[in-house]
């Protein structure tokens, strides 16, 4: 697999919890709390992991209580099982599927008001729309994020995903995806040509603030500021009300009954989500709550 489709088949899910977001401050170890909760009953618990899914070499070692967790963790459980991405079959099948067919092409899907303020926002990055002609716009919007990310020294190699990912397969750990990657593209292959457009829209704002974002996220992440993390990740994308529950309102649900039946299993298992799917009254630290069980945050 090449280095970009591996890059892209790694961040599957990453851009509707705002990736041009995720900033480049140095986590700070003398954090009291984490992005880390302990969910448990009388007989088990499990770990629950906001990730960040770009990170910089530099953002490790990562700070103790993370590593502590995943000692203790027998199975990691992720959005989906990376391992798949190292298929040539679902590699291809990924590209295709982020691909405009027939003569359809990213000028002629998206609003001439879109279409500007993307070919504007290239420039200024030194690229050309013409290279991501071909491309849907969700697909794009993926792409020219990770693209900008990675100008700015970011990496989804060395987010945590990825970072645990590769720990357990060193350590035989067995590894499990509440998700499949194929599922993860449908959902942002079913976005309407309007909410995909506004996407568009919304990310090249982002991109034109992310370095002057950064610090106060990542600060927020490295703490585990739930209320910080609401308001930086998920507040744009409230406005689009129907792809905020498909995405994440509806992910989240979905979640809950499996990491139930982790603690029903005897069994420690780590999970490790996108840190926009722990925040506000839908995700998953306030879901759990609701069931009754107990939260810790570490």
């Amino acid at each position: 697999m090449t280095r970009r489709r591996r890059a892209l088949a790694g961040i599957v899910g990453v851009i509707v919890l705002a990736v041009a977001w995720l900033p480049g401050a140095a986590p700070a170890a003398e954090a009291a709390t984490h992005c880390l909760w302990r969910i448990s009953t009388a007989t088990n618990h499990v770990y629950l992991q906001g990730s960040v899914h770009l990170l910089k070499k530099s953002h490790y070692p990562l700070p103790e209580p993370l590593e502590a967790a995943y000692r203790d963790s027998t199975v990691l459980v992720l959005e989906a099982d990376l391992s798949a991405a190292n298929d040539p079959a679902l590699q291809l099948a990924m590209l295709q599927k982020g691909m405009c067919e027939g003569k359809t092409t990213l000028k002629g899907t998206l609003s001439a008001e879109t279409w500007a303020m993307a070919d504007k926002q290239l420039k200024d990055m030194g690229l050309s729309m013409a290279m991501f002609n071909a491309f849907k716009p969700w697909y794009f919007a993926m792409a020219v994020s990770l693209t900008r990310l990675q100008s700015l020294g970011f990496s989804p190699m060395d987010g945590l995903d990825w970072h645990f990912f590769h720990r357990a397969e060193a350590d035989k750990k067995p590894v499990v995806g509440l998700e499949t990657l194929e599922y993860q593209m449908e959902l942002f292959d079913s976005i309407t040509a309007g909410d995909q457009d506004a996407m568009v829209r919304q990310m090249m704002q982002d991109i034109a603030t992310i370095e002057t974002d950064m610090d106060a996220i990542m600060l927020a992440w490295s703490s585990g500021d739930l209320i910080q993390l609401e308001e930086a990740l998920l507040k744009n994308f409230k406005q689009y009300p129907k792809v905020y529950k498909r995405l994440l309102t509806d992910r989240n649900h979905n979640w809950v009954p499996l990491v139930q039946g982790f603690l029903d299993s005897g069994r420690v298992h780590m999970v490790v989500v996108g840190a926009g799917h722990l925040a506000g009254q839908e995700g998953l630290i306030e879901l759990f709550k609701r069931k009754g069980l107990r939260v810790e945050q570490l």
